[in-house]
């Protein structure tokens, strides 16, 4: 594929509310290839609506304007739920949210390979799902597929949704800060699996964040938000110029040695 993976130019979104819409992104223009871009941002600041409106996941009554919203060929300003987990995948926040209480987690995986048709049978799906999480570095393959999601630890359940959005073998895989229901260490795995997965595969990584320097040590690039809007894109290892970005960096917790 040549040109920009995905691209946006002017998107703006408006969401209900109770005294009428609200703007919760507000003219955001920026492009990505197969590489890893940050989008930080306080609370509020527009970078999880962002994500899910690439998903096709905002609420009822939001409203999406863009000038232009693709992904490769796919306009997703038609349809973007068309494009939800085969074209572009989802790493939630808080995975046992992700994954149903009353399934197994293999027949979760299996589920989401014979809706998205990539495996034909059961077996298949299995052999196809097991070795998804072998991918992901899950020590007992075996183990976790017949499991219950309340009987993994954070990690290895975040591990397991990353399974399940690899599957269908996306061009985009957006990780709404995927690590921060968990420890520093589980955090920093969980992290190293997306990296690896993402060069292996030569897929694009949309990772959202509050945590400037942890989404700067994964990411090749960052668009800072603030209200809305991006107030500044540089590279990773770029000092920031914009007092927000800079206000975001001072206000991070540093660990005493």
């Amino acid at each position: 594929m040549t040109g920009p993976l995905l691209e946006v130019a002017d998107l703006a979104i408006d969401l209900p509310g109770a005294n009428g819409p609200a703007r919760a992104v507000d003219g955001v223009s920026f492009a990505m290839g197969r590489e890893r871009l940050g989008v930080v941002g306080e609370s509020g600041a527009g970078k999880s609506t962002l994500g899910r409106c690439l998903l096709g996941l905002l609420p009822p009554g939001a409203r999406v304007s863009a000038r232009r919203l693709r992904l490769g060929a796919r306009d997703l300003r038609a349809d973007a739920a068309a494009a939800r987990g085969r074209e572009v995948g989802l790493v939630p926040q808080e995975p046992r949210q992700a994954l149903n209480p009353v399934m197994r987690v293999g027949a979760q995986i299996a589920e989401t390979l014979r809706v998205h048709r990539r495996a034909p049978t059961r077996r298949a799906a299995r052999a196809r799902g097991l070795a998804m999480l072998e991918s992901v570095r899950v020590a007992d393959p075996e183990r976790v597929w017949r499991a219950w999601p309340h009987e993994l630890s954070g990690g290895l359940a975040q591990r397991a949704v990353i399974a399940m959005a690899l599957a269908p073998g996306p061009a985009l895989l957006v990780a709404d800060e995927p690590t921060s229901a968990l420890d520093a260490m589980a955090r920093a795995r969980v992290l190293a699996v997306i990296d690896e997965q993402a060069r292996a595969r030569g897929m694009g990584v949309l990772l959202i964040g509050h945590d400037l320097p942890l989404v700067r040590r994964f990411c090749d690039r960052l668009l800072v938000m603030r209200r809305g809007r991006v107030v500044e894109a540089l590279g990773a290892a770029d000092e920031p110029r914009h007092p927000w970005t800079r206000r975001l960096l001072a206000a991070s917790p540093v660990l005493a040695a």
